[in-house]
């Protein structure tokens, strides 16, 4: 599918048919402060099915995800995968007024704006490289994960003294 527009003509009006979907396109632009997908296209297979609503879209999504550990700041890719279930409203079908809807065009279905939508909140808020990582010094910016820096704490919160001598002590 060269377009992410779908002629959905004959299904529409017909609840109980369907017409099953491929898709293998890049979506450019899809991502959060920490993660985005990459170039590489997003796949799905999906069904559309009619409904007295309108037109009912399912089906799996799966796209690469390029995003940068919030601990360490490393590169990282991970395969995201998102399940679909979205209602298309048909003309004279109302939706409530408090529910942001898609809607059939005429006689077709814009599946971009979903599939942005989807793996956009698929997509890590918070990626961590591993669930061991150690982060970077807050004074260097030494990477903690590839062995310890050189910092010394200076700084040396007076109330703390008497806790580090009985630290010292029993080391």
């Amino acid at each position: 599918m060269q377009d992410l527009r779908v002629s959905v003509v004959e299904v529409l009006g017909r609840p109980g048919t369907y017409r099953d979907l491929s898709l293998a396109r890049a979506l450019e632009g899809v991502g959060n402060a920490m993660a985005s997908l990459s170039a590489d296209p997003v796949r799905g297979d999906l069904r559309a099915e009619s409904v007295v609503e309108g037109v009912l879209v399912t089906g799996a999504l799966r796209g690469v995800a390029r995003a940068t550990c919030a601990r360490c700041l490393t590169g990282l890719e991970d395969v995201v995968t998102v399940d679909v279930c979205e209602l298309f409203v048909a003309p004279g079908h109302e939706a409530p007024a408090e529910e942001e809807v898609y809607r059939v065009e005429g006689l077709e279905i814009d599946l971009e704006p979903m599939l942005r939508d989807a793996l956009t909140l698929a997509l890590p808020l918070n990626p961590i490289c591993r669930s061991d990582c150690k982060g970077l010094c807050a004074h260097c910016g030494k990477n903690l994960n590839e062995g310890p820096c050189d910092c010394t704490d200076d700084d040396i919160d007076p109330r703390w003294a008497a806790l580090s001598e009985l630290r010292d002590r029993l080391a």
